[in-house]
């Protein structure tokens, strides 16, 4: 990840040329939260710093796969202050590499990703399964890596969960308890989590839950797409600059990228 050196960049915009300061705003130049309900449950610790470049690199892919991954990523940017620089290097923040032997997909939770060694990636995806399928991972895994975690562990969901089916169904696979534990059962406090007040069966981040999944309830379907929920939470963690200042910043932040990586 890196930041704007505080000496600035040039980068033009329209007709004009800015000079981009290189360090993150402010925080007191950032506008609060938006007021529409929030849903969503994220690790605070495991953020990114607000209006950091980060690098993405795409890791032992195709092109069509390189241009799927960099599309459904940018389905979260205009919802976050952050800015996304792909790459082919090896070098990224995030390390996104094609990985079919290891389930549809899997990611480092937010900074996390920097404990990382350099020569390792930070998230795999598989690419074996339908286009709808891996669109859907890849923007659950960059879920993941902004910092978010499951939504179906929210403090507050509803759902009356089946755990002998679940484990059964992980074992089935070759994999222990404590996966389903992780990943399904357990609940996490607030006081270990930001969690908006409402929990969101829609999130991105919810895995789909079949009837044998469930004691009562109706099934809930795999999610295909950002909720509502899941871009008035990121904002809230991810606010974005409304003032003048900021708005200039950001095109010219943009524009630097775009022409970076054109």
């Amino acid at each position: 990840m890196f930041h704007p050196r505080s000496s600035g960049t040039n980068a033009q915009v329209n007709d004009m040329t800015l000079t981009i300061p290189t360090h993150p705003v402010p925080a007191h130049s950032v506008s609060a939260p938006l007021s529409r309900t929030k849903r969503g449950v994220a690790t605070p610790n495991k953020l990114w710093p607000q209006h950091s470049v980060l690098t993405i690199s795409r890791l032992n892919m195709t092109q069509e796969q390189k241009d799927l991954v960099k599309h459904n990523i940018n389905k979260w940017a205009p919802h976050t202050n952050l800015y996304f620089k792909f790459i082919d290097g090896p070098n990224g923040d995030i390390r996104i590499t094609a990985d079919n032997g290891n389930g549809p997909g899997w990611s480092k939770v937010g900074t996390d990703a920097k404990n990382v060694p350099l020569s390792k990636p930070t998230m795999g995806i598989g690419f074996t399964r339908s286009p709808d399928s891996i669109a859907a991972t890849i923007q659950h895994e960059f879920g993941h890596a902004l910092g978010l975690r499951h939504e179906h562990q929210h403090p507050d969901r509803t759902l009356d969960l089946n755990n002998q089916n679940i484990y059964d169904e992980y074992e089935l696979r070759g994999e222990f308890r404590y996966h389903a534990d992780d990943n399904i059962i357990r609940t996490f406090s607030r006081p270990q989590v930001t969690a908006s007040e409402n929990y969101d069966d829609k999130s991105i981040m919810h895995y789909g839950f079949s009837a044998s999944r469930l004691n009562t309830g109706n099934p809930i379907p795999r999610n295909f797409n950002l909720s509502e929920g899941d871009k008035t939470f990121i904002q809230s963690l991810y606010p974005e600059d409304k003032t003048l200042l900021g708005k200039v910043l950001n095109s010219g932040i943009r524009a630097m990228i775009s022409h970076a990586t054109t």
